[in-house]
């Protein structure tokens, strides 16, 4: 091997290299809009709910553990769709989807517990 193939073999594989690494990077920090709409629907019933900040940060990592994302992808994730109009709409469908589903959730259980 010539040492010119020997620089353009390198620069070839760092830059396949460098690809791969933002793929990677790009893949880790981004959170399906589903996972993220529910992550955000039980963050905003736990704010409602707590009205003690220790106890509203306690039950945002349980969420974050709960769907196993970090609060740095969540918040950048919630960040990316914020500036696509459509996915941030579809994001919002996502989780008032999500929320009616939990009210009708509540609404059930209080209808039980009623007849008992």
């Amino acid at each position: 091997m010539t040492h010119s193939n020997k620089i353009i073999f390198r620069c070839f594989f760092s830059l396949l290299f460098f690809l791969v690494f933002l793929l990677s990077c790009s893949e880790n920090n981004s959170i399906d809009k589903e996972i993220l709409a529910k992550t955000y629907v039980d963050i905003l019933v736990a704010e409602e709910y707590y009205k003690n900040i220790d106890s509203i940060n306690i039950e945002k990592e349980k969420v974050f553990k709960k769907y196993s994302i970090d609060t740095a992808s969540y918040y950048s994730t919630l960040k990316s769709f914020s500036s696509d109009k459509e996915s941030w709409n579809d994001f919002f469908k996502l989780a008032n989807t999500y929320l009616d589903t939990l009210k009708a959730n509540v609404k059930s259980s209080t209808l039980k517990i009623e007849q008992l």
